[in-house]
C-alpha cells in the first residue's frame, strides 16, 4: 500500500527541507495518503499540505447536499452546474484541538455537453484537507498542478531518453 512507511517519510522529508529553507513547505498527497497520521505530523509540524481526500463510501448526493448548503454555485453552462466551497472539521492532537478545512468541488449534471437531456442527474464530487486559508478554486488548482509536474517529468525522461537512470 502507499502509505505504508509513509509518515516517517514525511517526518523525514520535512526535517530535510527545514535544512534547506526557512520558507513555508507545502505538500500535496493523493488520495491514497488520505491518512490521520499525516494529517496530524503536517498539523504538528507547521507545514502546508493539500491532500485529495478518498471518497471511501461518501456518495456524490451526499455532497450535493452539503455543497447546496455551503458552497458557492456557478452555472457553467445550461444543465451543468459547479458547486465549490469548504467546511471545517477539527483535529485533536496531543495538547490542542486544530481545524482543517474539507474542500469540496460538486458538479451536478442534467444536460449533457451535446444537448442530451438527463432522465437523472449526473452528479461528481472531489474533496480535498487542507490547512490553507486561501479560496477553494486555489486549493483546488494547487492539487491539480501536481499533474503539470507529472508532465514535465515524463517528458524529460522520454524525450532525453533517461528511462533507464540508477534511483
Amino acid at each position: 500500500h502507499c502509505q505504508k512507511g509513509t509518515p516517517n517519510f514525511i517526518k523525514e522529508t520535512i526535517q530535510s527541507a527545514r535544512r534547506l529553507t526557512d520558507q513555508p513547505l507545502l505538500f500535496r498527497l493523493d488520495s491514497g495518503n488520505d491518512s490521520r497520521d499525516n494529517l496530524i505530523i503536517f498539523l504538528e509540524e507547521h507545514a502546508s499540505f493539500v491532500i485529495k481526500r478518498n471518497p471511501r463510501k461518501e456518495k456524490a448526493e451526499d455532497w450535493l447536499h452539503i455543497a447546496q448548503k455551503y458552497g458557492i454555485c456557478c452555472e457553467e453552462r445550461e444543465g451543468k452546474k459547479v458547486y465549490l466551497g469548504s467546511i471545517p472539521e477539527t483535529i485533536q492532537l496531543k495538547d490542542q484541538i486544530r481545524t482543517i478545512r474539507k474542500v469540496f468541488k460538486v458538479i451536478e449534471r442534467t444536460i449533457s455537453r451535446d444537448g442530451q437531456i438527463f432522465l437523472i442527474p449526473e452528479y461528481e464530487f472531489e474533496t480535498y484537507w487542507t490547512d490553507l486559508e486561501v479560496p477553494p478554486h486555489v486549493v483546488i488548482s494547487l492539487y491539480h498542478d501536481h499533474g503539470t509536474c507529472e508532465q514535465f517529468h515524463s517528458e524529460i525522461k522520454s524525450e532525453l531518453d533517461l528511462e533507464r537512470l540508477p534511483s
